[in-house]
């Protein structure tokens, strides 16, 4: 079996990482919920009414 260096994968992470916590799954996420809230609150009575369909 071939000999491999073990990585520490959380001190690789802490490296990379700037000052900011805000990142893209952070971004991706909130726009998710954004998206989700217009369409319920916005588009959702239109076609419940029979306005859009």
């Amino acid at each position: 079996m071939k000999q491999t260096a073990q990585r520490d994968w959380r001190n690789d992470r802490q490296s990379r990482k700037t000052g900011s916590s805000f990142d893209y799954t952070t971004a991706l996420g909130s726009l998710t919920v954004a998206l989700f809230f217009y369409i319920l609150y916005h588009i959702y009575p239109f076609v419940s009414k029979g306005l859009l369909w």
